[in-house]
């Protein structure tokens, strides 16, 4: 993920806001976590979403209630948890790494609120739409891809990405089988 890209969405939504505070949560702290640059237009999409799902609700930009808690790739797919701002929990989401499933919290209060409840549910829809895509979208270019499961750890790849992340693994694993251990010993 480019710098200049994680200045731009944050200069454009201000509520992906990273202030690098130790004391905040993982997103605001750290930013975005091994996403590759293939994932940017629509991780860009789902936050403009977001911001017009507030919009058409009526409430403005300084407003947004909504809060990134973590961003990141896993089981190669994006993982967007959040939360909000009148939450209670401090957790959005677990997921459960046996089998890549997610399970996201919706608090009991936020069903007496219609407006506020249509629109959370819109978000929820929006980050679900988004990690969906990013599974058949290229993490390293935006083309169409495909799971890896093949690799070091679970990636989605077009088949030239693909073929090039095999090739360098392939490589580092003959590397690793003729590394000698008595070459490092002092």
């Amino acid at each position: 993920m480019t710098k200049s890209w994680e200045e731009k969405i944050q200069e454009d939504f201000p509520f992906m806001k990273q202030t690098g505070n130790k004391d905040d949560n993982i997103y605001r702290r750290w930013g975005f976590e091994g996403i590759g640059d293939g994932w940017n237009e629509i991780i860009y999409n789902c936050c403009k979403q977001i911001s017009d799902a507030y919009k058409a609700a009526g409430i403005e930009q300084n407003e947004i209630d909504f809060v990134p808690l973590q961003v990141k790739q896993k089981f190669a797919q994006l993982r967007f948890y959040y939360t909000y701002t009148d939450s209670s929990l401090n957790i959005g989401a677990i997921d459960f790494l046996g089998n890549g499933t997610t399970i996201r919290f919706l608090l009991e209060k936020e069903k007496f609120d219609s407006k506020k409840a249509e629109l959370r549910r819109n978000i929820k829809n929006i980050v679900r739409d988004t990690e969906e895509k990013s599974k058949h979208t290229c993490e390293v270019c935006s083309k169409a891809g495909t799971i890896r499961k093949d690799l070091l750890w679970k990636m989605t790849l077009c088949d030239s990405c693909y073929h090039k992340r095999l090739k360098i693994y392939e490589e580092s694993k003959k590397k690793r089988a003729n590394c000698n251990v008595e070459d490092y010993k002092e």
